[in-house]
């Protein structure tokens, strides 16, 4: 089979809409069955830290699952996720009940105006920021930050890992930028693409990422649209 000149992006989104869709059943169907052995509770110490890995190790891969089911409905002309507006701030101030990635630091200016287009995506995408501070951070933990900047809404994520590199910021969050962070340490690779799927959703709310900081306080910088509240109505 020769390889193609070009790949249509609506072709590709649907390849991987299916690919999405067949991975998830066998994905669930291991969950299930280390659910299952763990409830027996087996005696053996070595088999039941293997089922707890087992366990870890799926629960990525439906992370990664969920990456790309964001970009094949990207590469589709379909918004990636859909997400309500509301107060960023309130989202984010979730993460301090959440079991997430590494330990979490919540700080929000409540003086600010904080509601935003499509502010649901911060939960995603700050669960995503901060599984790439566990992976490039050598003790990892993360500071959260919520404000406002005149029409914006920004939530920045900082961490004491490698900024990404000044040279390759502009194309950290594209497609074909994925390749070049790889294997570098100052290049914060995510796992699944996972920096150009944070991308791919934000644009779906007409929202931005970009990356910012230097060795040792590297930042991730989420800008999310302001947006009015909606009052119920009077009677």
């Amino acid at each position: 089979m020769t390889k193609p000149d070009a790949i249509n992006a609506d072709q590709m989104g649907d390849v991987l809409g299916l690919l999405v869709h067949d991975l998830r059943n066998p994905a669930a169907t291991i969950t299930a069955n280390v659910d299952f052995l763990q409830e027996v509770e087996l005696a053996d110490t070595d088999s039941i830290e293997a089922l707890e890995d087992v366990k870890l190790a799926v629960g990525e891969l439906r992370r990664g699952l969920d990456m790309l089911a964001w970009i094949s409905r990207w590469l589709t002309g379909h918004v990636p996720l859909e997400a309500a507006n509301g107060d960023a701030g309130m989202f984010v101030e979730r993460l301090e009940r959440a079991n997430t990635a590494v330990p979490v630091t919540i700080e929000i200016a409540r003086d600010d105006q904080l509601y935003a287009q499509g502010a649901q995506v911060a939960v995603e995408v700050v669960d995503l920021l901060l599984h790439n501070t566990r992976a490039n951070v050598a003790e990892p933990s993360a500071t959260v930050r919520v404000y406002q900047d005149d029409e914006w809404v920004v939530i920045e994520v900082e961490d004491a890992g490698e900024a990404i590199a000044p040279e390759l910021r502009d194309k950290a969050f594209t497609l074909e930028g994925q390749k070049a962070l790889k294997g570098r340490l100052d290049g914060r690779y995510s796992r699944f693409v996972g920096l150009f799927a944070a991308a791919v959703v934000l644009d779906g709310v007409g929202g931005t990422i970009e990356a910012a900081g230097e060795k040792g306080a590297a930042v991730f910088r989420i800008r999310l649209r302001g947006a009015r509240p909606t009052r119920p109505p009077t009677r």
